[in-house]
């Protein structure tokens, strides 16, 4: 399968577009593949502590973050006021800034946003 990237611009309380990419990164993790999962604009508040209600959404959070690694946009962390310690523990962000954002991009053969 070609590479994908996964962009979560959509915030908490768009709990279905964001449940779907969640579900799509957990349905291609369960394949050994491992896409590139990227949170952006409103999509870091997902990132915050306590952002779902749902425990299952932040189980798939918490399995992308440990085996494929998920990456925030900077300028949107920066934008929305989410510092490190506002993120939940179980998961490991890795901030980008535009530039990378571009560039990982470039590599991926398909992007899917919700």
């Amino acid at each position: 399968m070609d590479a994908l990237m996964i962009v979560i611009k959509s915030g908490p309380a768009a709990v279905i577009r964001v449940d779907e990419g969640l579900r799509l990164t957990a349905a291609m993790l369960g394949y050994d593949q491992l896409p590139v999962i990227v949170f952006v604009d409103e999509g870091v508040e997902c990132l915050r502590s306590g952002a779902f209600e749902d425990p299952t959404m932040d189980d798939y959070l918490e399995a992308a973050s440990d085996l494929a690694g998920i990456y925030a946009l900077s300028e949107s962390l920066e934008t929305r006021g989410v510092r490190k310690r506002d993120l939940a523990e179980n998961i490991k962000v890795t901030s980008i800034d535009l530039d990378g954002l571009a560039g990982m991009m470039a590599e991926c053969d398909t992007v899917a946003a919700y």
